[in-house]
């Protein structure tokens, strides 16, 4: 059995957020009116690859994650939003982040995958202003354009996926299984074996290789308005 552990705040702005997290090192997909962006976030400091003036004040919906901790946040009023911060580990909560909500038990756990699309090509430059802040790859494809990733350029003839793990539960009264809650782990490269492949050597997953039509179509599940996880329904 594995315990999904979670903190709420129930009104703070996505950078207040990013501080209270204390992330040192993730990554964070950003959603606004206008765009999708992939963003790096280093020391509690989330930037794009080209930092465009005023976008992270128009950003409504956020999910960032590093592996170990996935920082949900959606706008409500203003630039004031939900922030949940999820994790196996409760010492990795800080107590600080909000009030801890109810324990999640899984009877088990399986690995998602969602193919981004795009090419997987070198940046033109370093990021922002030429400054090196670290590896970035260029996604690019004819109908959507490119999509800066803050990860380095996989090998040749690889794409790259978002990697999920699903938390199964059992429901009391009936017994039925069910997926409760999903928390992103990571982007990394795959080997595609076949054309829609996403899972290399045959890898069994329950969500198979899910192509997302470009890193913006990876969204967030529905969520309990009271706790921002997943709602069953």
């Amino acid at each position: 059995m594995t315990t999904l552990y979670g903190r709420a705040h129930p009104a703070t702005t996505l950078s207040d957020a990013l501080t209270r997290a204390g992330f040192s090192d993730a990554v964070a997909l950003l959603s606004a009116p206008h765009a999708h962006r992939v963003a790096r976030v280093h020391q509690g400091h989330c930037h794009t690859y080209d930092d465009g003036p005023g976008f992270l004040q128009a950003v409504f919906d956020a999910r960032v994650f590093d592996g170990q901790r996935e920082l949900r946040w959606l706008c409500t009023t203003g630039r004031q939003g939900q922030a949940v911060l999820l994790g196996e580990d409760p010492a990795l909560l800080p107590a600080g982040f909000g009030d801890p909500l109810p324990d999640l038990h899984a009877q088990d756990t399986l690995p998602s995958y969602y193919l981004l699309w795009g090419t997987p090509q070198p940046t033109t430059g370093a990021g922002v202003g030429g400054r090196g802040d670290g590896a970035w790859t260029a996604l690019r494809t004819p109908r959507i354009g490119t999509l800066h990733i803050p990860v380095p350029l996989p090998p040749k003839g690889c794409r790259l996926r978002l990697v999920a793990r699903e938390y199964v539960s059992v429901e009391s009264r009936h017994g039925n299984a069910h997926v409760a809650e999903e928390r992103l782990l990571r982007i990394e490269p795959t080997e595609l074996t076949e054309p829609g492949a996403g899972v290399p050597g045959g890898t069994a997953a329950r969500s198979g290789a899910r192509a997302a039509g470009g890193a913006g179509d990876v969204t967030a599940p529905e969520r309990d308005p009271s706790t921002g996880r997943q709602s069953d329904g």
